[in-house]
């Protein structure tokens, strides 16, 4: 008994393993694989099922015909396995069966890839056309955060996206440096971005709400926290938000905001870029509304007076390996900065 218990238990916890990270997937939070809000994430999800389903009936019918196997045809008493010829109808047919199923899910597989980078016609609302209505946005991979770019409006953000619902959106993927890989769970499936080609994709978003993505493709030691948001805004949200992007920066109302944009200036204008002041820098990501985002550093904190400070102070104890230097602030100077960048509503 005690035996058989040890082999069972390897194969009892990779069961248990299996359904814990199934029941991840449909889980109410933000990057639920098996709850999609656009046609193409939607098709990755039934792809998904019938695999599920299909490979539980493999597992089945394998199982049983083991099984069979063992207890059917056992010798008794224990004696010689006797040696037989092969069955040729037997391998002929698990054969045939075998890349049956293989080029079956191949189909399944090149559909399910077109619909995934498309918004099929059928989907788009009655007021819509595409590709007439459809919202161009430019992303651009850097170690390890997003750069974000609406061609058409003239904005440029980082990390956080706004789209507006039902609306077509069309993605334009481009790389700085290495490969990374464009992901939105529950809106679009993963597309590569490789350096000196662009790629594209699209989705539509059928449900307002936040929604999580990432780099799909490891792309160095920060990978792991190169995070963004992808917000869908109502019509009427999305246009009050992009008449404040295409606003210039907040005009600092304090002493101590102006002091924050006078050091501003002197430590972080060669890297970053604020719209409205001389600070063009394009090496970091554009802050010229950075107030208004939920986030800092490619989704990795919450974007607070507290963590802004803790990420001035220390940015390689927040993120080793990134990009951003060790200013060496004194704690005035770091409060006025502070207190500047929240400003930027």
């Amino acid at each position: 008994m005690q035996s058989t218990w040890s082999h069972l238990r390897p194969y009892l916890i990779l069961g248990l393993a299996a359904v814990a990270t199934a029941a991840t997937g449909c889980a109410e939070v933000p990057t639920a694989i098996f709850r999609p809000v656009s046609p193409g994430a939607g098709a990755i999800q039934s792809l998904s099922v019938y695999l599920l389903v299909l490979a539980g009936l493999v597992l089945l019918l394998v199982e049983t015909l083991l099984l069979l196997a063992v207890f059917r045809f056992r010798n008794r008493p224990e004696e010689m396995a006797v040696q037989t010829h092969g069955n040729l109808r037997l391998e002929t047919g698990w054969t045939v069966a075998t890349a049956i199923v293989i080029f079956g899910i191949l189909g399944l597989t090149v559909r399910t890839m077109g619909e995934a980078s498309s918004v099929p016609e059928a989907a788009l609302p009655q007021s819509s056309a595409w590709p007439g209505d459809t919202l161009v946005l430019r992303v651009v991979g850097v170690q390890w955060w997003w750069r974000f770019e609406y061609p058409e409006l003239g904005i440029v953000t980082a990390n956080e996206v706004h789209v507006p619902v039902d609306r077509p959106i069309k993605l334009q993927l481009e790389s700085a440096d290495v490969i990374h890989s464009f992901w939105a769970p529950r809106l679009a499936g993963k597309t590569d971005m490789i350096p000196g080609q662009v790629n594209y994709s699209a989705f539509l978003a059928t449900e307002p709400g936040v929604y999580e993505g990432e780099c799909a493709e490891f792309c160095g030691v920060e990978h792991a926290r190169m995070g963004f948001r992808v917000f869908v805004d109502s019509a009427a949200d999305f246009s009050a938000w992009v008449r404040s992007q295409q606003s210039p920066a907040s005009t600092p109302t304090s002493e101590e905001q102006r002091a924050g944009q006078e050091a501003f200036q002197r430590a972080c204008s060669s890297c970053h870029a604020v719209a409205g002041t001389a600070a063009a820098g394009t090496l970091g990501p554009d802050l010229t509304h950075f107030g208004s985002r939920t986030t800092l550093a490619a989704n990795t904190l919450s974007n607070t007076p507290e963590n802004l400070a803790r990420w001035l102070r220390d940015p390689q104890g927040v993120k080793p390996g990134n990009n951003m230097p060790d200013l060496r602030l004194d704690q005035a100077t770091l409060e006025q900065l502070v207190a500047y960048l929240e400003s930027l509503k």
